[in-house]
């Protein structure tokens, strides 16, 4: 009787014990509070520093702090308009990227602090027509071994491939680096995306950089979650 006691407590210790770095740092607390933070955004044609406030109404999140407002141009102000609007400030965070990757991930590297896999990506229903790329993408991550979280993302492509009958893409590269936040969770401190290629017979570039820095918690959500 003791040796069977002793096995099923083995067995019931197992599960815990193998967890992967990768299974650990998907299972790791989502819930904490809303954070005020700076945005730097560079694409090109919209070059600013902004601050982001989810708790203001939805559409008027995202301040400008420089340049001034008169001084952008009327693509520079499409762009700042576009950025208000799709802005909620509750979209920085690194384990949104769980969604994409799946249980069999490969372990590529390891060293004592984090471990990097390879797969290939998931869409879900939130990430739309972009789910049809992800067929054609490689996805890469890092997560940590001491203190459970992603620590970076990146999709890209290692071929040309066409999404759609009407489109080619020639290249594609998301680069996510991520930050702890003073609650434990990761978020996106810089994100890079380089894509090229060409749609109806015309060529296209497009290039994107942002950062996020000095995250303050929202007085009214610090104590609580959201």
């Amino acid at each position: 009787m003791r040796i069977v006691c002793l096995s099923a407590l083995a067995a019931a210790a197992l599960p815990a014990l193998a967890d992967t770095p990768l299974e650990k740092a998907l299972a790791a607390p989502t819930e904490g509070p809303s954070y005020r933070f700076d945005l730097k955004v560079d694409d090109g044609h919209f070059r600013a520093e902004t601050q982001v406030d989810p708790s203001r109404p939805e559409g008027d999140r995202v301040m400008l702090l420089s340049p001034a407002a008169e001084d952008l141009d009327k693509e520079a102000n499409e762009s700042f308009e576009s950025l208000k609007e799709k802005t909620t400030g509750e979209k920085i965070w690194c384990n949104s990227f769980a969604e994409n990757i799946p249980k069999n991930a490969e372990l590529i590297s390891e060293s004592g602090e984090a471990a990097v896999y390879r797969f290939q990506p998931i869409g879900t229903r939130e990430d739309g027509d972009m789910a049809k790329a992800y067929k054609h993408l490689t996805g890469r991550v890092t997560v940590s071994k001491d203190k459970p979280g992603i620590l970076a993302y990146e999709m890209f492509s290692e071929k040309p491939f066409k999404p759609m009958l009407v489109a080619k893409v020639d290249s594609f590269n998301m680069k996510v680096s991520c930050d702890y936040a003073p609650d434990g969770r990761t978020y996106v401190k810089q994100m890079s995306l380089d894509l090229s290629g060409n749609a109806m017979m015309q060529p296209f570039t497009q290039s994107e950089r942002r950062e996020i820095s000095n995250l303050v918690a929202l007085p009214e959500t610090a104590a609580g979650q959201r």
